[in-house]
């Protein structure tokens, strides 16, 4: 997506958004931060109906055209395509993958069931939808697909390694899908690798001076899609802190309780 081919002083044409896992903070962010450039019209996916009807009002009064439909983006069985062609006809200039899970490790280690559910939903759901979505846009010729990774896939630490492990999975597939489809340059796949984030994802850890706030990771977020960057920490600063994590050599990082 780039929106610097619009001529100058003319309005922008409408954004038509398709945001799986519509509850994320994250992702109403970006659609916050789309919307003060442009008329926005989203589409929210996601399980829980009540919330995903407060987040409709929510983007409504702000100005946004929201609709929503009530299903399981983790669910890989649903035949996406033909359902969100039902619901928004003709061009998607974005799909959001946003649905996710962060649930304590030590839990998930002593109990194979809840582990594969993290898997399932952090990393399978995600690659499938992310696979069809690319397909899409290849098939209408153009378009925006961002993804919301995470700082935990740079490198396995003892805290998060098996969150961690599910979004290094899907920022392979991100990579190979960009290789894929690097020669048409109007199709962009944008892997946003948030930090540490106040949302309701995150209400159990105590927050520190590493946190930043959704609305400032959705503003870089947006940023990154609509110039269609390949790979975006938010913030910036986050590729610093972990090019240092990576680069430790195993005996010092052994040592250190991350």
């Amino acid at each position: 997506m780039n929106t610097n081919d619009t001529t100058p002083g003319a309005a922008k044409p409408p954004l038509n958004a398709v945001v799986f896992g519509g509850t994320s903070a994250i992702a109403q962010s970006i659609l916050h931060a789309a919307a003060r450039e442009r008329s926005v019209r989203a589409l929210l996916l996601g399980r829980n109906e009540q919330r995903l009807q407060s987040v409709k009002n929510d983007l409504t009064a702000r100005g946004l055209n929201a609709s929503f439909q009530c299903a399981d983006p983790a669910d890989a069985a649903i035949a996406w395509e033909p359902l969100l062609r039902a619901a928004m006809p003709g061009k998607i200039d974005l799909f959001l993958v946003a649905h996710g899970e962060l649930p304590e490790q030590e839990p998930l280690l002593n109990d194979p069931a809840a582990m594969a559910r993290t898997l399932q939903v952090n990393f399978i759901s995600a690659a499938v939808i992310a696979t069809a979505c690319a397909r899409m846009l290849e098939q209408q010729g153009g378009g925006s697909l961002a993804v919301i990774g995470s700082v935990a896939a740079d490198r396995g630490r003892a805290s998060n390694f098996v969150y961690g492990s599910s979004k290094a999975g899907l920022e392979t597939l991100l990579e190979g899908m960009r290789h894929r489809l690097a020669r048409n340059p109007a199709i962009h796949v944008t892997t946003i690798k948030p930090g540490l984030t106040d949302t309701p994802m995150t209400a159990g850890i105590p927050k520190g001076p590493l946190f930043s706030s959704a609305e400032k990771v959705g503003a870089i977020s947006w940023k990154a899609i609509k110039n269609g960057k390949p790979v975006a920490y938010a913030p910036a600063w986050w590729w610093v802190i972990l090019t240092i994590v990576r680069l430790l050599p195993r005996k010092i990082f052994y040592r250190t309780k991350m």
